[in-house]
């Protein structure tokens, strides 16, 4: 496009931004201050901005009672898919780009874009990250109670920013300039236990300089307590509800009954309590035993190796960690500003945060495992059992809920900024000149220490346990046989067995890596059958803590001038064109380093992770113009138009342009239109380009078995037809069953081949401010968002699904899956790899709403009844969608559970709610957060099965939580507060653990505030 097309289609488009909830900034003399706020590095007054923003302040954020900043801006809808500590910790737990763990990260998402697409500022100023391979900036390690407000802008902001803000830049404010000391406690507890938290802080700061400057001193410790799935009545054995396929209704073939039922009774048949037992060793058959020498009851079948009613491992033990982690936060900061003259001004920060956190989540499992028939532990019935079989042997399945592995990250992050700013001697023909220049360092040291983590060469010993003779006592068979090497199935059935992927083929070089076999191994026998056997020791031999050291670095040094050309109003201009011209150098290096041993593939649970390193430069250069063409004229109150634009040289992507236009108009003074055309550019980060490929597990429900295949796209069935037939097995779609019920190796890693990504953005809106009622405001925006080129990586499901639900096998999922034509399951998934990608696009569309109004009471009743403040947020989203391949249809995810890049809700329609009411020495907050029911299930599944559930459980219930806080000025300077948060005890739905909300419940508050000048 032409740059007169783009400049008639930025004066076309209408525009204005009025921030909700903030009042004017206003200098002594009460005119309109100028100020630099988010979105422009143009000083205006804050009600000229033409982007839509959102802004909160540190009251609304007090009002909440939060001690989690991300559990109060996930009320903001367009923040509503951030990740906080329950979608990064226990069973929850994702992996960063490289592999190395997102446990325990608060990471902030605009629009459901995605985390990395998200641009996080502190004053205005980038800062370092805590993802090893990744921008992405832990909100947890902001100091909560020294912010002002914050301001979120949704869409063009990599012109004025950079990279990193294809989505929108979300900016916290700090508070500055304090004169005294200001202090917080603040402790809470659920009302079920579980999920405590508390809070204590404390500023102080003093003038110096003659008033010139100002020192401050802040210090910020949090803790909060875990939260086990034990603790919840709806998440434990028999309370927990999960959707199984129904087995009266195999396939979904019966259209009169559901495809899926409720129950709490479900269990995984090839595990149990005390272990399952296959004593016939013929091939995929259910357990004949249990670890007691119970028969095995196979209860009823329902497909992905689940039953109802049978002797398995309820879904609840297995399923379950920490849905909150053990969080410690400690926060240290000083700020020093000083104006030494209007031309030099200097302002600095340095910030030490240190967050540590621990969750408990995923048991070790295995599918089947060999125990021989001398087995120390074995009842007599069931040793007897193997040994009648040709081998000898028996198959154990089971998940070892006394080796639950946790996860403890330790982030260690340092910051300093040093921003120079004043006046700048421009000569005269430039008017109101200034310049600003900061340079800002971080670093972010994590330790990343899986405790208990397997030690599998351990663990076969200890399993292998006889009867020592001398003694009569259990012992490791290696301790008397040094030579002896735990034997596989694959002895009798081959390497090429694909059924028993879980499986090492152990050799005399590979057993015994981390030991030495004899009687001075220290090998304790181990016993999986009896829960109660005190196995404390063997566990403390078998597994060990094992670590992923993270570092990352980031420098940026950032300059601008900025000035007004007042000459151009005798062109016939309203107001003097403002400019900003600067440039940016930034500098980003990270590197993760796991423990050399665990990088051996299949020596531990949690293991085959490999190095990370790598680093990435970019020069920038950009500018800003505004142009207020018309003011103060009949029908034209004022038409203002901005441009924007950046020009980056990346070290690893080359040269990208991202622009802005936007404009203002207003024909009356209580209506202006606002709009936005951008263009923004986000190169890939150094995990999604360098991390390397790394060996995991995934399950995966395998697309052609005959469970699956009814719910994906028309062309499923016969791609997958194609696929097997091709592979030369003995297939027939809708009848052949081809899923291992095994867990799927999956090769994931980044991709050195990866192209910057491209997104457009576009915004039109309207602000209504009647003259006939004061102090109301009422705001509406629609956007478009479209990101071409969208780097992404699919997991394992994704990629099997996209693979046969595409119009063509001839793409690039399919070359990502590996499927086997032999051993018990010919036709199955082999492996799947899971590397970044440039996926054709993302695309969302929708419309954000507010409304603001402050009403003094006593003009209404003409009494003194005190003031209340309402706010209103709200968004309609038309459209989520990801088109996987140029040319297919788009992939729907508005109005479901996993609707957005990071996994999170996509509602239709959703509202927060805030009245405040103050009156005196009081105030009461009430709000409301709100979004309607969405879909149980993925759009295609439901489509495709309009039964795959009874019309009732199709949608889960609207998130609807209240909350209320009352707080009362026991004197000047002191405050006490207490409030309930979920107040009507909204509870997680049938089946899921954390929708419509999580399993916190209701969660009672109170604390002390203080703010006092003692000097």
């Amino acid at each position: 496009m032409s740059f007169e097309k783009r400049f008639v289609r930025a004066a076309a488009g209408f525009g204005l931004l009025l921030i909700p909830g903030l009042a004017l900034a206003q200098n002594d003399t009460g005119s309109v201050e100028t100020v630099t706020v988010t979105g422009t590095r143009i000083p205006r007054p804050e009600t000229d901005m033409p982007n839509p923003v959102t802004a909160v302040s540190a009251a609304e954020i007090e009002h909440s009672g939060t001690v989690n900043l991300t559990d109060y801006l996930k009320r903001i809808p367009a923040l509503t898919g951030s990740l906080n500590d329950f979608q990064t910790s226990g069973y929850n737990t994702p992996a960063s780009d490289d592999g190395s763990s997102l446990g325990g990260l608060n990471l902030l998402d605009l629009r459901n874009l995605g985390y990395v697409r998200t641009l996080v500022l502190i004053d205005g100023h980038r800062t370092v990250g805590q993802a090893t391979g990744s921008t992405a900036v832990d909100i947890d390690s902001i100091p909560i109670t020294m912010i002002d407000r914050i301001e979120v802008v949704t869409g063009g902001s990599s012109a004025v920013y950079g990279a990193d803000g294809v989505s929108g830049v979300v900016n916290f404010v700090m508070k500055h300039n304090l004169e005294g000391i200001t202090a917080k406690v603040q402790a809470g507890t659920s009302q079920d236990g579980g999920g405590s938290k508390y809070l204590a802080a404390v500023s102080v700061g003093h003038d110096i300089d003659n008033g010139n400057g100002n020192v401050a001193l802040t210090f910020e410790d949090s803790y909060q307590d875990r939260l086990n799935y034990m603790q919840r009545s709806f998440t434990q054995v028999g309370g927990f509800t999960a959707f199984v396929p129904n087995p009266v209704n195999k396939h979904g073939k019966k259209l009169n009954l559901p495809a899926n039922i409720p129950t709490n009774d479900a269990q995984f048949i090839f595990s149990a309590p005390s272990g399952a037992i296959d004593t016939t060793v013929k091939g995929r058959e259910f357990p004949t035993y249990l670890g007691d020498g119970q028969p095995f009851i196979a209860g009823v079948g329902v497909g992905g190796g689940s039953a109802i009613g049978s002797s398995g491992m309820p879904y609840a033990n297995d399923l379950q960690g920490d849905f909150l982690p053990i969080e410690h936060r400690r926060i240290g900061q000083v700020q020093i500003d000083d104006r030494f003259s209007n031309w030099f001004k200097v302002s600095t920060e340095l910030k030490y945060a240190h967050v540590d956190t621990k969750s408990a989540n995923i048991a070790p499992y295995d599918d089947d495992i060999m125990i021989t028939a001398q087995n120390a532990f074995l009842p007599a019935n069931v040793a007897a059992a193997i040994a009648a079989n040709k081998f000898g042997q028996g198959a154990l399945s089971e998940d070892y809920l006394d080796m639950r592995e946790a996860e403890r990250v330790a982030r260690d992050t340092y910051r300093g900024v040093l921003d120079i700013s004043g006046d700048f001697p421009l000569p005269s023909f430039f008017h109101d000149a200034k310049y600003d220049l900061s340079y800002e360092y971080g670093k972010t040291d994590i330790d990343d220490e899986d405790e208990n983590n397997r030690n599998i060469d351990r663990f076969v010993a200890a399993l292998d346990s006889v009867i020592d003779p001398a003694t009569g006592q259990p012992t490791c068979r290696s301790n008397l046989h040094p030579n002896a090497i735990p034997p596989t199935l694959r002895h009798y059935y081959g390497k090429g067995n694909n059924y028993f992927s879980d499986q090492q083929e152990w050799t005399p070089s590979e057993f015994g890596t981390t030991f030495t076999p004899g009687p001075n191994s220290g090998c304790v026998p181990y016993n999986p059958f009896d829960p109660n056997y005190n196995t404390k020791a063997a566990i403390a031999w078998m597994t060990q803590n094992t670590h992923v050291w993270g570092y990352l670095s980031q420098q940026d040094l950032n300059g601008y001038v900025s000035f007004n050309l007042p000459q151009v109003q005798d062109w016939g201009l309203a107001k003097p064109i403002s400019f900003v011209f600067g440039g940016e150098y930034r500098f980003e290096s990270s590197r993760s380093t796991p423990e050399a041993i665990t990088e051996v593939p299949q020596l531990y649970w949690v293991g085959g992770t490999l190095p990370v390193a790598g680093s990435f430069n970019v020069s920038e250069a950009y500018g800003e113009t505004s142009i207020p063409l018309v003011a103060d004229k009949p029908l034209v109150k004022e038409l203002t138009i901005d441009f924007a634009g950046r020009l980056s040289s990346y070290s690893t992507a080359g040269d990208n342009q991202s622009w802005k236009m936007d404009a203002v108009y207003s024909p009356f003074s209580f209506i202006k239109f606002r709009g936005t055309d951008a263009v923004a550019v986000r190169a890939p980060n150094i995990g999604e380009l360098f991390a390397p490929n790394q060996q995991l597990y995934a399950f995966v429900d395998d697309p052609c078995d005959a469970d699956y295949i009814g719910q994906g796209t028309k062309f499923r069935a016969a791609n997958c037809q194609a696929i097997e037939n091709a592979l030369g097995v003995t297939y027939t779609a809708g009848h052949t069953n081809v899923q291992t019920d095994s867990t799927t190796p999956n090769l994931v890693g980044g991709n050195d081949g990866l192209k910057p990504e491209t997104a457009r953005t576009q915004t039109l809106g309207v602000v209504l401010q009647p003259d006939f009622l004061q102090d109301f405001v009422a705001t509406a925006d629609w956007y478009r968002v479209d990101i071409t080129d969208a780097i992404e990586a699919p997991d394992a499901q994704q990629v099997a699904n996209e693979c046969v639900d595409l119009s063509t096998i001839v793409n690039p999922y399919c070359a990502e899956v590996q499927r086997t034509a032999t051993g018990n399951f010919p036709g199955s998934i082999k492996e799947v790899t899971t590397r970044q990608i440039n996926v054709a696009s993302f695309f969302t569309q929708g419309i954000d709403f507010s409304i603001s109004y402050h009403a003094d009471l006593e003009r209404w009743f003409d009494r003194h009844m005190g003031s209340v403040d309402l706010h209103l947020i709200g968004n309609h989203l038309d459209s989520i969608s990801t088109t996987p391949l140029q040319g297919e249809a788009p992939i729907q995810s508005a109005n479901t559970y996993d609707g957005g890049v990071d996994g999170q809700p996509a509602p239709y329609w959703q509202m927060n709610l805030d009245v405040v009411w103050n009156f005196e020495a009081w105030s009461v907050d009430y709000n409301v957060d709100w979004y309607d029911g969405i879909l149980n299930f993925e759009r295609q599944q439901v489509y495709s099965e309009p039964n795959i559930v009874a019309p009732q459980f199709l949608h889960q219930p609207p998130h609807d939580v209240h909350s209320i806080q009352v707080s009362y000025d026991i004197r000047e300077g002191w405050n006490i507060y207490a409030g309930i948060n979920n107040l009507w005890y909204q509870k997680p739905s049938i089946g899921n653990n954390g929708l419509p909300t999580d399993p916190l419940g209701r969660f009672f508050y109170g604390g002390l505030k203080v703010d006092v000048d003692p000097f």
